[in-house]
């Protein structure tokens, strides 16, 4: 899917901005992307992500999160944070909770493992493992920005959405025509792709059941 941003800037407007040595528009921008989607777990390793979620599945009550549907966060206070109020324990709950189960999911749905399907050569078509990426860079020439990425083999993504789908996403920030005509295309030919036939519809039922 493609998400429009209301009065947003064209990649024109953002690259002379970006480029503005006067401005602190490169910073705010920044922290914008990095805000809005993110190439690690959060707040973890991989390795310890893995521990955890391991720790919680031995559970008998562990409950799957790719089989769950989102649980809605509490009201929040419209006071600073106070340790002894309850309403704000809820909320600081939630958050812990939102974070370890989008840690969970992205474990069981990101995380890119090579098979027979996308080894051509012994090189990965999905172009794993991605480079990693310690600190957001930005071309100072040019106003290209290469955002943060912790991880190899996951795809770049956003939490919120990560939450919602319960399912694998690659969330990507298209500040160039190019990128966006490529996007528009590739979106254009799966959606369009020939539909599948009927007995294979009923076994994926089937096989979910």
């Amino acid at each position: 899917l493609l998400l429009w941003i209301t009065n947003s800037l064209s990649p024109q407007e953002i690259r002379e901005r970006m480029m503005d040595e006067k401005s602190d528009f490169q910073q705010r921008m920044v922290a914008y992307l990095e805000g809005s989607h993110k190439g690690e777990f959060i707040d973890q390793p991989m390795d310890s992500v893995i521990n955890e979620v391991n720790f919680k599945s031995s559970n008998p009550t562990y409950k799957d999160p790719t089989q769950t549907l989102p649980k809605i966060p509490p009201p929040t206070c419209i006071h600073k944070g106070d340790e002894y109020c309850e309403q704000c324990k809820e909320s600081n709950s939630w958050w812990q909770t939102f974070n370890d189960v989008v840690n969970d999911l992205l474990l069981k749905s990101n995380v890119h493992k090579c098979g027979n399907r996308c080894l051509v050569n012994g090189t990965c078509k999905a172009r794993f493992p991605r480079p990693i990426i310690p600190k957001t860079k930005v071309d100072n020439n040019t106003g290209y920005i290469q955002i943060r990425k912790g991880e190899s083999w996951i795809n770049m993504y956003t939490p919120t959405l990560t939450y919602l789908l319960r399912s694998n996403s690659d969330v990507t920030s298209l500040l160039s025509g190019t990128a966006l005509k490529a996007v528009i295309a590739y979106v254009t030919d799966y959606i369009t792709k020939t539909p599948l036939k009927t007995y294979t519809i009923f076994q994926t039922i089937k096989d979910v059941f």
